[in-house]
């Protein structure tokens, strides 16, 4: 996993493109396409693009449907 380093043991809180492509279960392709999109906010810190875990949540949750 391609995350910032975390010496506390809690989860990450940035995640980079194939990291976050691994949690939605799609491409890294598909990551530049949603933040190329305005759909998917990201982070640059020095020159690495990163993502926020609660944005990726809010992506889902965006997403999800109920269906009778």
């Amino acid at each position: 996993m391609n995350n910032l380093p975390n010496t506390h043991g809690a989860p990450p809180l940035l995640v980079d493109r194939l990291e976050a492509a691994r949690l939605l279960g799609v491409s890294p392709g598909t990551i530049d396409n949603l933040r190329l999109r305005g759909e998917l906010p990201s982070v640059k810190l020095l020159s690495r693009r990163l993502y926020d875990i609660a944005d990726l949540r809010r992506f889902i949750d965006a997403r999800k449907e109920i269906t009778e």
